[in-house]
């Protein structure tokens, strides 16, 4: 197997994991928020029934149905699980095209980088700490590479990184950590 054919495998397999990541945590978002929007409209209307004094209770349960189903208008967590599930399948398609060509050619290889390059193009922007996560995660799942090339994520990144973007930060593989740590 070539190594451009191998380099190209894994990262196809990365992006199908980013995305199967990111569908994921978007549909459980948008379960969350459904769930509390019904829960907290049937409780704030249990109390309309039951008393016509506005409690602070009715208030803090209004506000917070009107501020989850917001979120959901504006965030649209099932609509963006749909475009990573959409952006998965295309990767997981192309993947098994290069796995249907074990001896492909140059000319193969490059039309499957360019149909990775057009996938790429419909892709929202990464979030590079889940980015890195899928980037492991295919290292584990592939065993094309070896442990040590896996990347260092730190914790902070690791628990917001479906929030913020972490954009320039360089993350580093754990045999380089291991390196800069040898030579202090």
């Amino acid at each position: 197997m070539s190594e451009e054919r191998t380099n190209l495998q894994f990262n196809v397999l990365r992006n199908a994991i980013y995305h199967t990541g990111r569908r994921m945590t978007l549909e459980r978002w948008n379960r969350w928020c459904n769930f509390a929007t019904i829960l907290l409209g049937a409780a704030a209307m249990v109390d309309v029934v039951r008393t016509t004094d506005f409690e602070e209770s009715q208030i803090l349960i209004g506000a917070a149905v009107a501020g989850i189903g917001a979120a959901q208008l504006v965030f649209d967590f099932g609509g963006r699980a749909r475009d990573h599930q959409s952006l998965q399948r295309e990767y997981y398609g192309l993947l098994a095209d290069i796995e249907e060509t074990p001896d492909a050619s140059i000319e193969q290889v490059a039309l499957w980088r360019g149909k990775m390059l057009r996938i790429s193009g419909d892709e929202p922007p990464v979030l590079r700490a889940l980015d890195a996560k899928a980037y492991n995660d295919a290292i584990g799942a592939s065993g094309m590479f070896e442990p040590d090339q896996r990347l260092h994520i730190p914790w902070s990144h690791r628990i917001f990184g479906a929030l913020f973007a972490f954009e320039g930060h360089h993350y580093e593989m754990l045999r380089e950590k291991a390196g800069n740590r040898d030579q202090k």
